[in-house]
């Protein structure tokens, strides 16, 4: 259940590419929560067609150290997590 100051950072397809953005966050003690929300048919093509997709949640507070664990992560983790949840929240 998200409070009311926590914020949908990003989407995650991806089961490994969640487990490693997880991770990061862990290491730095950055607060997480995650929801499963289901992708429209339309949108499935920008989520590597997953009919389901991961949204990180965090503090409001906390958003932009933990922007900044997910693009400090190897291109091919950071290159797959959406910051653009349009038509998922």
């Amino acid at each position: 259940m998200r409070a009311e100051r926590d914020i949908a950072l990003c989407a995650v397809a991806d089961a490994e590419i969640k487990s490693k953005v997880m991770n990061a966050m862990i290491q730095k003690r950055i607060p997480y929560a995650e929801e499963w929300h289901k992708v429209p048919f339309l949108r499935r093509r920008k989520y590597e067609g997953a009919k389901e997709v991961c949204i990180v949640v965090t503090h409001h507070e906390q958003a932009d150290e933990a922007k900044a664990q997910i693009a400090a992560l190897d291109e091919t983790v950071s290159s797959r997590v959406y910051f653009d949840l349009k038509g998922l929240t």
